[in-house]
């Protein structure tokens, strides 16, 4: 059993890839960290920070859903190549412009809307690349792994950042981010992708292929409501990134390295919940296991509610960022083993766009209500309205999931 756990990591190509996946993920929340404080530093304004992330990132959905298209008609790997080298450009002229202490906004937003524009097709490309150096047998363990991945560079990078923020020049922070992309451009060149016949693009059938599709969605209406409750849970869950500042200043009054740390504490709830995702026994109740997340988002932001020390509001972001990846990891899975391979991209861009489109919305919309009402008050209406709509969904698609379950034992059985 424990041979079969750690599958995944006999593969040397998955190991590299891996391990560069990491690599770039921590440069990334690294600048993550350093611009987040810069732009709220400008005018210490929650509301201008979340704009700052609209602005860089929503525009970008419109790409996303077509990500998937791309992704499924391109050879892959030569794609994420391209991607990585052209990911190197907008943190080396940011690093440039802190180095410099300019600052100009709608500079920095545009360098920022670059970066997210290639993320929105780099995300659901490394999904979908994992299923082409992986076999099936691996595929929902070596996701799992990726996760793990992603949320120990989660807790790395802020922690680096505010290092480098209280000892060294900030802009160091965004040259770090510029290298974090080179060891996976490098390691692509040496992962081999499984055969399969040469994809040749057919202009003409581009519509047939997106009507095939819809009708696939049509068919399995679940997968659609199973996006819809990510994009809920993003919009209002995720949101609470964007809380950090104001509380590190506000409720602590602290500075750039207490905020570093305490967004570090996303990353090391992250990395708990990853874990026990990993080792937990795989169970085809789905649904249930993203109930349990809500209720464990849930009581991390009761903490924040009623926190007034560092203790208790790191333990209470150390608990969302748990919730988080006792979500994202599964409803990943669930997606992927639900959908065939020549749909998967286009499923994985509809997931990414429930992420990439909505965490900005939530976050700017977040940072608006905050400067209207109590943050207090704001996070118990958010914490209604979450566990109201997406409860009820999963409990009626675990229903249905019940329903055809029971319909293949009983056409086995005839």
């Amino acid at each position: 059993m424990f041979s079969d756990i750690l599958g995944p990591l006999k593969i040397r190509d998955f190991r590299l890839f891996l391990f560069g996946h990491f690599i770039s993920f921590t440069g990334t929340w690294i600048q993550n960290t350093a611009l987040h404080w810069i732009i709220y530093r400008h005018n210490e304004s929650t509301s201008e920070l979340g704009f700052f992330t609209f602005i860089t990132t929503f525009p970008s959905i419109l790409i996303t859903l077509l990500s998937g298209i791309l992704i499924d008609r391109m050879e892959r790997k030569r794609l994420l190549q391209l991607l990585l080298f052209m990911a190197l450009f907008p943190p080396l002229i940011m690093g440039f412009l802190v180095y410099k202490e300019y600052f100009n906004f709608w500079l920095f937003a545009f360098l920022g809307f670059l970066a997210a524009s290639l993320s929105s097709i780099d995300m659901p490309l490394r999904q979908v690349f994992i299923s082409e150096i992986v076999p099936p047998l691996y595929l929902t363990r070596a996701l799992s792994l990726q996760a793990l991945s992603f949320n120990s560079a989660r807790m790395l990078g802020p922690t680096i950042a505010g290092f480098i923020m209280a000892f060294f020049h900030i802009s160091l922070c965004f040259f770090f981010n510029f290298l974090s992309f080179i060891p996976l451009l490098v390691f692509t060149y040496f992962i081999r992708v499984s055969k399969r016949k040469e994809f040749i693009p057919q202009k003409d059938k581009v519509f047939q292929e997106i009507g095939e599709f819809l009708q696939f969605l049509k068919k399995n209406f679940f997968i659609l409501q199973i996006i819809f409750v990510t994009a809920i849970f993003t919009f209002f869950a995720v949101s609470i990134i964007i809380l950090l500042p104001m509380l590190t200043t506000k409720v602590l009054m602290g500075k750039g390295k207490d905020f570093a740390f305490l967004s570090s504490a996303l990353g090391i709830g992250a990395i708990l919940g990853a874990i026990s995702v990993f080792l937990r026994r795989e169970i085809k109740t789905k649904p249930l296991q993203l109930i349990f997340a809500h209720f464990l988002w849930g009581i991390g932001v009761i903490g924040l509610i009623f926190g007034k020390n560092f203790l208790i509001l790191f333990l209470s972001v150390l608990i969302i960022g748990s919730s988080y990846t006792n979500f994202y990891p599964v409803v990943n899975s669930f997606l992927q083993e639900n959908t065939p391979s020549h749909y998967r991209g286009k499923v994985m861009s509809l997931f990414s766009v429930a992420f990439l489109g909505t965490a900005p919305l939530g976050q700017m919309f977040t940072g608006y209500m905050v400067e209207k009402i109590s943050y207090k008050f704001w996070l118990i209406i958010m914490l209604g309205l979450v566990l109201a709509i997406n409860l009820i969904i999963l409990k009626r698609i675990n229903k249905i999931l019940k329903r055809i379950n029971k319909a293949l034992v009983m056409a086995d059985l005839e």
